[in-house]
């Protein structure tokens, strides 16, 4: 089995060393000590994962990893960065980073984390080439300027549909290969589109499509004389000129039979909006979900760096208050005081201290709350 090749940029030569070492013996590994040197590496070779350090001269690791996944949009790209807070990670999502890990990092699991963004990548592309082999096997035994070419062609074109314009577009244009236009509508996770193939629909279009979406019946039926509705979930149209009955006194047996195959191809072209319609919105979807879960984990790591922070400043409190308490006590020697005066100075001390260090007591509600909420963060991730 090939070795993965990585891509790892960072300015500090013994970071690169150190990196370098530790993966060596998994993967086939290239090294540079910049942002602009990993772009132009990455158009120059083949790699499996780039792995980019954030703070670097020139252009930093934002900058390279929104260049390469311009460019690159599949190739996993892993932070490696003394960067912690919220928004470094946040900003690393944004430029399209798969995953960030902090420094000072565990070799086993940055291991790990490679290893589970080569994998996915190497799966997904394997059922790219897959779906890709299946539908040009079909597509060779079809005749690519007949109907059923036509509709195979406008199957696989959804496949590189990622929003309901696109999905419209990909329609209309096989619509009118097959000598039809009409009106569509769109609706999902994405919004609403009504649309032609040249412009939003207009008033009176709409009103149709309202009056198509409402009405009961079956998924096809006639409107009018001359023109047929789909209707299938949430996909809606109107095709205009595709009588549904077609009367023989006004056209021949063959044209008979082209419009029957046309309403059957149309049918066939709504079932396929519809899939990728849901594939779409199932797609939305688990990216919500997947941006709300780094949300979470990074909102619970934040509660326990503030709870961790909190219980030391309060020791950190107790104990300056304590030597405070010892050095005062220490200087009654130089201060002339009777053995009455310093005692109840020492005792005014004292008292001060413990109402000061008992504000810090009542804090205990609050951490008992933050590990309550931490924990519940920790169950939902």
């Amino acid at each position: 089995m090939n070795r993965a090749k990585i891509l790892i940029a960072d300015d500090d030569e013994l970071t690169l060393e150190m990196l370098d070492a530790a993966l060596q013996d998994h993967y086939d590994v290239c090294t540079v000590t910049g942002g602009r040197p990993a772009v132009e590496n990455v158009q120059q070779d083949t790699f499996d994962l780039v792995l980019l350090d954030v703070d670097m001269p020139e252009m930093d690791g934002y900058e390279a990893c929104e260049s390469i996944k311009g460019q690159f949009p599949d190739l996993p790209v892993i932070f490696l960065s003394a960067r912690v807070n919220i928004d470094e990670r946040l900003r690393g999502y944004r430029v399209g980073a798969d995953d960030y890990l902090t420094k000072p990092f565990d070799v086993a699991e940055l291991t790990a984390k490679i290893e589970r963004a080569v994998e996915q990548r190497a799966r997904h592309q394997a059922l790219n080439g897959q779906f890709e082999e299946a539908m040009n096997t079909v597509l060779s035994t079809a005749d690519m300027y007949g109907e059923v070419g036509l509709v195979l062609e406008f199957q696989r074109q959804l496949s590189s549909c990622h929003s309901y314009p696109e999905l419209a577009n990909t329609f209309f244009s096989s619509l009118e290969r097959l000598g039809f236009d009409g009106c569509l509508r769109l609706s999902g996770r994405q919004g609403v589109l009504s649309r032609t193939a040249r412009a939003e629909c207009s008033a009176l279009e709409n009103s149709i499509l309202d009056h198509i979406e409402v009405k009961n019946g079956t998924s096809i039926q006639p409107v009018g004389t001359d023109n047929t509705s789909y209707k299938y979930g949430n996909v809606i149209m109107l095709v205009r000129k595709l009588p549904q009955a077609p009367d023989p006194s006004h056209y021949s047996s063959e044209e008979i039979d082209r419009l029957a195959r046309a309403r059957d191809n149309v049918a066939l072209m709504a079932e396929g909006l519809l899939a990728r319609l849901q594939s779409l919105d199932v797609e939305s979807e688990k990216a919500d979900l997947e941006h709300t879960q780094r949300l979470v984990d990074l909102t619970r790591d934040t509660l326990v760096d503030i709870s961790a922070q909190q219980h030391a400043i309060r020791v950190q409190l107790g104990q300056i208050l304590q030597h405070m308490h010892a050095e005062v006590e220490e200087s009654f020697i130089h201060l002339g005081l009777s053995e009455t005066q310093e005692e109840t100075l020492s005792n005014t001390l004292r008292r001060h201290i413990d109402q000061a260090m008992s504000v810090f007591d009542q804090s205990n509600q609050i951490d008992q709350h933050m590990t309550r909420l931490i924990a519940k963060l920790a169950s939902n991730g």
